[in-house]
């Protein structure tokens, strides 16, 4: 590559990540989401922080969905998502305009049976993103917010406990009253008549709380669901007789796509099918309330969360690291590490160490450890310079630096030589090849967090130099799908800080500002940060 051409590229690389950088922080991840009591990191919590609203929670619609089990679709051309449950259907408009769509308006959700005012559905980098209460409250549940636990809970009727259904639908034409009602296709149900109530029994359904005087209408008093011998009903009381034989009453029903639609006219003068007689004080009152799990289970769930951090002392066995005449960065480090680990399980979280003792692991086994099944990655280094002079503590995340002078760094830390150098080219396409979908799923957002809490932490309780937070292409991080930074602690050659990192006192108090910050971290949902 021409040397001349290398500041313009990576002027524009400096371009191309802050466009993207634009465009990951749209929305920020915060506090914890619980559905049904279970808490899922995949769908949310976010928010629209950067564009001044912070009181609307997102939830990613696609994993919603899934874990509250639902079906949805989004229809591109009308930029409309559905929610479909059972026969119950919710939808919301969307757009890709993120101050437009945080406006809220009326009937931006409607449902079965009603609207809601609502901001919109958001789109970012082709993810959905929905305002939680509106939707839940569409969907027929409850959410709350729990600040000692910073959880939001979403309960959700279960499918499987049997069919959510919807409001019945009321009208009259032409001197015919008509009650309707819409079940899934082949769902069973009984007619039962006695004197002026008519009870339409619906085995396997659930539904929400329903009563309705008819005082215009000529033929029906009230429309309620009721209880029925156990069982739910819809029940409709009449101002003239009725009949078990089919006396003023007529029951029809309508096939759909997806649904039936299920009528009973009633009229003075109407025939019907019989139906089966209804013993008198067979009615048992008004549903019981459908109820949510108690918010104590999804807070609960939130609150004693079990984590996993995996701590990673660097070189090890062969490979001392930084080398000074007081101190080896593979014996720091690892002193500092098995802290950091006895302080964190003291906290009840669980501690995975690459390595527990004098071992060597290459770059490749170390960076297997990093997996979606735990929570954070942390490496923990020692410099080393030809400059005694150079000293202070510096925390990494994965990424290509802006100052080529660093990629020599990283080819060093990488192993050195010919080996180093090809594992840093390496890393250098994976970062520009992954560098989208990192930004988009907020993982760099997550890691960037964790470096600034412990970066502040460190500095904060050392006093020492502040060298910042800054990107490097350190292979041992370039495939984590999770959190996870390198830590320089200091310099081992610098003659007074070299001293210190081979002082007991000193590297505890390095662990306990080290587990501090991974704590704190953990604890805010992975949002809470230095600024």
């Amino acid at each position: 590559m021409s040397l001349r051409l290398r500041p313009v590229l990576v002027a524009v690389y400096a371009l191309l990540l802050l466009w993207l950088a634009g465009a990951a922080w749209a929305q920020e991840r915060h506090n914890f989401l619980a559905i049904n009591g279970v808490v899922q990191d995949a769908a949310g919590p976010y928010y629209f922080v950067a564009f001044g609203d912070s009181g609307n929670a997102y939830v990613r619609a696609a994993p919603f969905a899934e874990a509250a089990g639902l079906a949805l679709h989004f229809d591109p051309a009308s930029k409309r998502l559905t929610f479909t449950a059972g026969i119950r259907r919710v939808v919301i408009d969307a757009t890709a305009d993120v101050r437009e769509g945080l406006v809220k308006r009326p009937g931006i959700v409607r449902y079965d049976g009603g609207e809601l005012d609502s901001p919109r559905a958001i789109l970012v980098d082709g993810t959905a993103y929905v305002p939680i209460t509106p939707i839940v409250a569409a969907l027929g549940g409850d959410s709350g917010w729990h600040a000692d636990a910073r959880v939001i809970t979403v309960d959700l009727p279960d499918p499987a406990a049997g069919v959510q259904l919807a409001a019945p639908r009321i009208g009259l034409n032409d001197g015919v009253s008509r009650v309707a009602i819409d079940l899934p296709s082949g769902h069973p149900f009984q007619v039962a008549v006695n004197g002026s109530a008519l009870a339409l029994v619906l085995p396997g359904v659930h539904v929400a709380a329903f009563a309705r005087a008819v005082d215009d209408d000529p033929n029906v008093a009230t429309v309620a669901y009721e209880m029925l011998d156990g069982v739910v009903a819809l029940v409709v009381r009449t101002r003239h007789p009725l009949a078990p034989s089919g006396v003023g009453y007529r029951v029809g029903q309508v096939p759909r796509a997806d649904s039936d639609t299920v009528y009973v006219d009633f009229a003075p003068d109407l025939r019907g099918t019989a139906a089966t007689p209804m013993a008198d004080g067979e009615i048992g009152g008004p549903p019981p309330p459908q109820q949510p799990l108690p918010a104590p289970v999804a807070v609960a769930e939130a609150t004693p969360r079990r984590y996993t951090v995996v701590i990673d002392a660097g070189h090890g066995g062969h490979d001392p690291g930084a080398v000074a005449d007081w101190a080896f960065e593979k014996d720091v480090v690892l002193s500092v590490a098995l802290r950091v680990k006895a302080q964190l399980e003291a906290e009840g979280v669980h501690v995975i160490m690459t390595r527990d003792g004098d071992a060597f692991l290459s770059l490749q086994e170390r960076s297997t450890f990093a997996t979606t099944d735990r929570n954070i990655f942390v490496s923990i280094h020692a410099n080393g310079a030809d400059s005694r002079s150079a000293h202070g503590i510096e925390t990494f995340v994965f990424g290509r630096p802006l100052d080529p002078r660093q990629i020599e760094r990283a080819i060093r830390e990488n192993g050195g030589g010919d080996v180093g150098a090809a594992r840093t080219a390496e890393a250098e396409r994976i970062a520009v090849d992954i560098a989208g979908d990192i930004l988009r799923e907020t993982q760099l957002n997550y890691s960037m967090n964790l470096a600034e809490l412990v970066q502040e932490r460190l500095v904060v309780s050392t006093g020492a130099n502040d060298r910042g937070v800054r990107q490097n292409l350190f292979y041992v991080i370039r495939n984590s799908r999770i959190p996870a930074i390198l830590v320089e602690l200091g310099f081992v050659t610098h003659p007074e800080e070299g001293r210190r990192l081979a002082e007991s006192a000193y590297q505890a108090k390095l662990a306990d500002a080290l587990a501090d910050g991974i704590l704190t971290f953990l604890r805010n949902g992975g949002t809470l940060a230095a600024r």
